[in-house]
């Protein structure tokens, strides 16, 4: 029998009287209380950090989208106060006393975020002085005077090598100015860390997100590996592109052996994004319904013609600033374009440390993968059309120029690290490892470029591994998927599975859910042309069924409404912090 309602009443609180009360909490000790503040410290910081990337993202969109003037450097007001050197600090403390990887990897790339930044800041005077004198440098005299920007369109367009040497040779001045602040930005550079008590080698690692000696023995690797199919390209595209034998190429003619057909007809221009929108809709990718991604294709005054993609907030607010001028390099960029909309847009991961910030590597990777369609000769004939000799030699002029940027970055990652030895003699280190690169020894006005090339923070190696990696990825997806895996949307949601963890994954644990036990040169090799040395790209094909996309619990896929993306973080302004372009939007500047 049921107690009446009073009774039940008295036996509540008769019980609750009779139960003692819980001992009360012990206080927190005094290291629970300094992790408490210290964690309540950084979550601040981090906050400030991404309201701060946001605010100067938009101001860039802006700007990209409409030719708006882009204050950014308004938006470091304030900014004074709280990245400092402690605030650094507190990062660094943190992150050694995290007990989760995960923890310890958005900590890391806070860190590095913070470090690059303060760096900017305190070497901004010079960056601009460095900005302002190439705006202003001229090549020649007596009213003959260009930019020395247009340098390397001048040599491309030169037809004769006299003419192309002495443009070159013009140059050298101009060059030497330029040197000098770079040299000085570079010294302060490396005050400026000595002042935060970090070790040069040991930021490189934290940027790079991989050892120093891997590093060197990858861009080691690429420049032996390569050295054949290399020579053979150099060798044949010296008689078509400029007519010359090949012992007498030199750097001035460079821009001209490695300039890319435009191929019009096979790309025009109404066809350029339409064709780079449906090879995503192949995989089961539609831009057109996925709310998180918006894409500008307006042609208004003032917008950059040059592609960008902006992750806002990585991935609810991803943005693709697109101006189709129509030929082969044209679909080639807007090609590599989608493939940073893929990172950033599939993007799964909570943290925005794990999204926006972070080395790039692995979005190059897919961008790579991506772009690199508009060399296959599948994509080619049956997207574009593009068939017989034309293909044949587009692809050869394609491959040849990816093949020297490759090497030319592998070269770069070994002559700075080299040059970084206390006492090194410069020039010379820059002769003997750029000549191993051109495969034609260096002269007085080359030697006079290595400060042009000289990079605080080894940037040079996310290329090297990002293309490699790709080279992989394809590898892998025609060996699962068949030659055409572009057409498949099972291939689709292979992808997705690697895409979810955003920058929380380094492109070596990426490799390694491949199935590969380090990145290196073979994939590369296997899927160059015949006419450089390789493989058919279409026969190069794993025999096996290769790895299954890794287990992503990231729930169904809706239209587009996934998580925040921010892109990547903006470099600071005369820090070579990576691959962490925010706005993809080109490729390096060659050093001529």
């Amino acid at each position: 029998m049921r107690p009446s309602a009073p009774l039940a009443l008295l036996l509540a609180l008769s019980t609750a009287c009779s139960t003692p009360a819980p001992p009360a909490a012990p206080p927190p000790s005094g290291a629970e209380a300094a992790r408490a503040a210290l964690t309540a410290e950084v979550t601040a910081l981090s906050s400030k950090a991404e309201a701060l990337l946001r605010a100067q993202d938009e101001l860039v969109w802006k700007s990209w989208t409409e030719g708006a003037p882009a204050d950014l450097a308004g938006t470091y007001a304030g900014t004074e106060a709280w990245l400092t050197p402690a605030a650094i600090g507190s990062v660094a403390r943190l992150r050694l006393a995290a007990a989760a990887p995960l923890d310890r990897r958005a900590l890391a790339h806070l860190h590095a975020y913070l470090v690059t930044e303060w760096l900017a800041q305190n070497t901004a005077e010079l960056s601009e002085a460095v900005a302002k004198l190439e705006e202003t440098l001229t090549l020649g005299s007596g009213g003959q005077e260009r930019p020395y920007r247009s340098l390397e369109s001048l040599l491309a367009g030169e037809r004769s090598a006299l003419r192309r040497k002495a443009l070159y040779e013009a140059a050298t001045e101009p060059v030497t100015r330029l040197s000098t602040l770079l040299a000085q930005r570079r010294s302060r550079t490396e005050a400026l860390l000595g002042e935060l008590g970090i070790a040069p080698a040991e930021l490189i690692v934290e940027l790079r997100d991989l050892p120093l000696d891997q590093m060197l023995e990858l861009a080691d690797e690429v420049l032996d590996r390569t050295q054949a199919p290399f020579t053979l390209a150099l060798t044949r595209l010296s008689w078509t592109e400029l007519q010359l034998p090949v012992e007498r190429v030199t750097r001035a003619d460079i821009p001209r052996l490695f300039r890319l057909q435009g191929l019009d007809g096979s790309f025009p221009r109404a066809e350029i994004y339409a064709r780079a929108a449906g090879t995503l809709e192949g995989i089961g990718v539609d831009l057109a319904a996925m709310k998180n991604v918006t894409v500008d294709l307006r042609d208004t005054p003032g917008k950059n013609p040059r592609g960008l993609v902006l992750g806002v907030v990585v991935p609810s607010d991803v943005r693709l600033s697109l101006l189709p001028v129509g030929g082969a390099r044209d679909q080639r960029e807007t090609l590599h374009q989608m493939g940073h909309v893929l990172h950033d847009a599939l993007t799964r991961g909570g943290r925005w440390e794990l999204a926006k910030l972070g080395n790039r590597t692995v979005a190059e990777a897919w961008s790579f993968l991506i772009e690199d369609l508009a060399l296959d000769p599948l994509w080619l004939e049956w997207v574009a059309g593009l068939s017989g000799d034309a293909q044949a030699g587009w692809r050869t002029s394609a491959s040849a120029q990816r093949l020297f940027l490759l090497r030319r970055a592998a070269g770069k990652v070994l002559f700075n690290a080299a040059a970084r030895a206390p006492g090194a003699d410069v020039k010379a280190l820059y002769a003997a490892v750029m000549g191993r690169v051109y495969g034609f020894p260096m002269t007085a006005a080359d030697d006079a470029r290595a400060e042009l090339d000289r990079e605080e923070f080894l940037a040079s190696a996310d290329y090297v591994e990002g293309f490699l990696l790709a080279s992989e990825l394809g590898l892998a997806l025609r060996g699962r998927f068949g030659p055409a895996w572009w057409q498949t949307r099972a291939a689709g949601g292979w992808i997705r599975g690697f895409l979810a963890p955003g920058t929380a994954v380094s492109a070596e644990e990426l490799a390694r859910s491949l199935g590969v036990e380090r990145i290196g040169v073979e994939a590369l090799l296997a899927s160059l042309p015949t006419t450089l040395g390789g493989p058919p790209a279409v026969a190069a094909e794993h025999s096996d069924a290769g790895p299954p996309a890794p287990a992503v619990d990231a729930g169904p896929v809706p239209d587009g409404g996934f998580l925040p993306d921010a892109g990547e973080p903006r470099p600071s302004p005369g820090i070579d912090a990576g691959s962490s372009l925010p706005a993809r939007a080109g490729r390096a500047p060659s050093g001529l």
